[in-house]
């Protein structure tokens, strides 16, 4: 909630957001700023907006400031990991999403992070591994299997299709129209079952992310007849 010294900003803030003004929103956040420099939710929602707006360095300059106010918050190291991230700093972020994952062994979450980072740094040794113990831990989220059915496509010969096609199948039964598994089914059976790849292919066309309807079509015509 905001606090009563910043809530015309905040209102405001949010008012800008709603007509799509992301620069003016971001704005309001900072003159909040004035009125109370070290308030972590203001913070947190300038790092939220930036990352909304592709601000890459910004997000990563709320997350460092986060940090300052509360060093050990996992959220925040989660933060500054991510930020890191997407500004490129790899040899930052890899130790940061281990850190997250050490203070909670058990997250799903932070082991699909901490597989991105080490696959987006090249160092693939251990993705594998991280998704595949997410997967166990949550085998029927949308989430960590199709980043696992998408890296065993990818990285692993000849096998990569079946394994693909078996860690998604849990999850088409549990969330039948989730289009990003009908997509990566129709990729996972294209040459070894194009009639059920095409048919997957077909159910990303009827849902509403417009990237992934493109992608279905383009795919659509390198399925076998």
């Amino acid at each position: 909630m905001a606090k009563e010294s910043y809530r015309a900003q905040w209102e405001r803030s949010r008012a800008y957001l709603e007509t799509g003004d992301l620069g003016l929103a971001l704005q309001e956040l900072r003159d909040a700023l004035t009125l109370a420099p070290d308030d972590a939710v203001l913070w947190e929602e300038i790092f939220n907006l930036s990352l909304l707006g592709g601000l890459t360095q910004n997000a990563l300059a709320a997350a460092l400031r986060l940090r300052k106010l509360a060093p050990e918050n996992p959220n925040f190291i989660g933060l500054h990991a991510m930020a890191a991230l997407l500004a490129g700093k790899l040899t930052e972020a890899v130790p940061l999403f281990e850190e997250v994952l050490q203070r909670d062994p058990e997250s799903v979450e932070a082991r699909r992070q901490l597989a991105r980072a080490l696959d987006v740094a090249g160092q693939r040794g251990r993705v594998r591994t991280l998704l595949e113990e997410a997967v166990a831990r949550a085998p029927t989220d949308t989430g960590a299997p199709n980043d696992l059915a998408v890296h065993y496509l990818e990285h692993v010969p000849q096998e990569g299709p079946a394994l693909a096609a078996s860690v998604l199948a849990p999850v088409l039964e549990a969330h039948p129209a989730d289009p990003t598994t009908h997509f990566n089914l129709a990729l996972a059976l294209r040459l070894g079952e194009p009639a059920k790849a095409r048919h997957h292919a077909e159910q990303v066309l009827e849902g509403g992310d417009k990237e992934l309807r493109t992608k279905a079509q383009q795919l659509l015509t390198m399925i076998p007849a």
